[in-house]
């Protein structure tokens, strides 16, 4: 896998999940990497300013915020019956 396609493809794991959170194990696992050839596109990515890291992880700042859908709460369950204890 060449370098700029396997950019290309963190890039798209990042954009079609936005929010994730990846370690370095993480990544080299789900592109089946040796850790020196990660670190080298991770640190690629955090250079050009596609990523950030955040602890022992790397997230796209860039991502779109969730769009929340807010509902209505109902209201409490009124009637209940009460319970004797005599």
């Amino acid at each position: 896998m060449s370098a700029e396609y396997l950019l290309a493809a963190i890039r798209r794991e990042f954009q079609d999940h936005p929010g994730i959170i990846v370690t370095l194990p993480q990544a080299r696992s789900r592109w089946g990497l040796d850790e020196h050839r990660c670190a080298m596109a991770f640190d690629t990515l955090l250079a050009e300013g596609f990523l950030r890291r955040m602890g022992d992880g790397y997230v796209w700042p860039d991502a779109p915020a969730p769009k929340l859908r807010i509902t209505q709460r109902r209201p409490p369950e009124t009637g209940r019956q009460a319970i004797s204890l005599s």
